[in-house]
């Protein structure tokens, strides 16, 4: 059985274009184009969970909006990112500063991994996971990949690591997600297995959002 989030997720329209999410090429930094996949990811949550002006925003909003996160809360370091923790901890400091009652973590057990998940979605809160790094070797090519659907059929696999994208639903065999603007598919049992062979959980898990009652909420 699938479970999705309640309410459309951002649809980014620009001159007649539509995308699923944000896109962090669309930075005029190089260095965010090549490591803000994470404030990416963060402002797709946000965008939807908090911050839902209209369920289609521009290109230019959601570039100002993610902007303004990446200065105030998600530092994006050139050449590295940002890690699972920081970027948590700069989505919790979003939390507190704006009074939202929400507390965020970066991950869990791996046994917990889709329970979390699971709950997040029905509570209408997009995930945050990541790909990480090859591990022990960070210089290794091993790739988890996604996948577009034509029908039934999985196509055009796309390899990552070492990646945020934002989840948007899950079933017993697939993750949906958000990357570069488009919609793509991960074989949960792929995750797992790149996880445990590939990456660890630590460096592959999820950001964690639950709710939690804040003095003045």
């Amino acid at each position: 059985m699938e479970v999705s989030l309640h309410r459309k997720f951002p649809e980014i329209r620009d001159n007649g274009r539509s995308f699923y999410g944000g896109a962090q090429e669309w930075s005029t930094h190089g260095y965010v184009r090549g490591y803000g996949c994470g404030v990416i990811a963060c402002a797709n949550v946000l965008m939807h969970t908090v911050d839902r002006t209209s369920a289609t925003p521009s290109k230019d909003e959601y570039i100002k909006y993610s902007r303004h996160l990446r200065k105030f809360y998600l530092p994006v370091i050139p050449k590295f990112g940002m890690n699972g923790i920081f970027m948590a901890l700069g989505v919790d400091l979003y939390f507190l500063r704006h009074r939202l009652p929400f507390f965020a973590y970066w991950g869990c057990r791996r046994k917990n991994i889709f329970k979390h998940m699971e709950r997040m979605l029905k509570d209408d809160i997009p995930v945050v996971l990541s790909a990480g790094p090859n591990w022990p070797n960070l210089w290794g090519k091993k790739v988890l990949n996604m996948y577009e659907k034509d029908g039934d059929r999985l196509v055009r696999p796309v390899g990552m690591r070492a990646h945020y994208v934002t989840a948007t639903a899950l079933d017993d065999e697939y993750i949906t997600v958000s990357s570069w603007g488009r919609k793509y598919y991960i074989k949960r049992s792929d995750f797992m297995d790149y996880a445990r062979k590939c990456s660890n959980f630590l460096f592959s898990s999820i950001m964690v959002i639950k709710p939690v009652k804040r003095r003045g909420t």
